[in-house]
């Protein structure tokens, strides 16, 4: 009798262009990083990463290069660089090269109504801006980059809707257990770094009544407080003018005044300004 032919798995599919991510760490001459700073004297932080057993101190310009080619990797065309975009980018750079340029940025947000805001490397980001406007992009060649390199600000990345309707498929599952909903905010609160997409336009959750996810995610992630969290959000829906006050304020109508105070605890307020890269 002969035997089955033993099946061998296929090794996973890789995303184009991710090996030349090795090419660029493998390159000890790294360009200049003029395009956002012009003679400024780089600041190395202590943040260090292995890879195929290579060691890599995490600089401004190496972070920059690498961001270019995880965007264009995602995108499959080279990020736009315009005194806008440039702009958006530099204090998110800065901030995960852990560069005191951060506090200087201008699309760094410091004071909000009579709030005086106090940046900091322990906080998460808060990015706000137009739709379109390349706010999600970003973020996800940062989360390409992080995870290839399993760096230490690696973050799970997640839609807010994506988590209503994950929240509602356990729920309605014949075999649901209380558990079940502890394991999934326990997931969600635990994990060192989460970004989060889309916040605000969400709807509740159904579960034997209205449940707000994102606010009660938020609340637990601050209590636990031994991680980051990012959240990408747009304007108030209609605005035209970019109200950033406006669109914090719909953070208190959303998820009570009690979220909306510790958001000033919680994250660095980054403004993106431009308009939408949608056609």
């Amino acid at each position: 009798m002969t035997k089955p032919k033993k099946t061998i798995p296929s090794p996973p599919k890789r995303m184009a262009g991710v090996d030349e991510f090795k090419s660029i760490l493998s390159n000890k001459k790294i360009d200049s990083y003029q395009v956002l700073d012009i003679d400024v004297k780089l600041q190395e932080n202590t943040l260090k990463t292995s890879k195929n057993d290579m060691k890599v101190i995490i600089t401004k310009p190496l972070l920059w290069k690498l961001f270019k080619k995880a965007y264009r990797i995602l995108n499959k065309k080279d990020f736009v660089e315009t005194k806008n975009t440039l702009a958006n980018i530099a204090p998110l750079i800065d901030y995960f090269a852990k560069d005191p340029t951060f506090f200087h940025r201008d699309r760094l947000i410091t004071h909000t109504g009579n709030l005086t805001l106090s940046p900091s490397f322990e906080k998460g980001l808060l990015i706000i801006g137009a739709y379109g406007n390349g706010k999600t992009t970003v973020m996800e060649a940062f989360h390409l980059i992080f995870e290839y390199y399993q760096m230490p600000m690696r973050f799970k990345g997640c839609k807010a809707h994506d988590l209503v309707t994950e929240y509602e498929r356990i729920s309605a599952d014949l075999t649901y257990r209380e558990s079940s909903k502890y394991q999934f905010y326990q997931r969600l609160t635990t994990v060192k770094g989460l970004y989060l997409d889309d916040v605000k336009k969400e709807r509740e959750a159904s579960h034997y009544g209205k449940v707000n996810l994102i606010r009660d995610l938020l609340e637990k992630r601050y209590d636990y407080k031994k991680g980051k969290t990012y959240i990408t959000c747009n304007y108030r829906e209609g605005d035209e003018n970019g109200d950033l006050e406006d669109a914090l304020a719909e953070f208190g109508e959303k998820y009570g005044g009690h979220l909306y105070d510790r958001l000033f605890e919680m994250f660095n307020i980054i403004e993106f300004k431009g308009s939408t890269f949608r056609k």
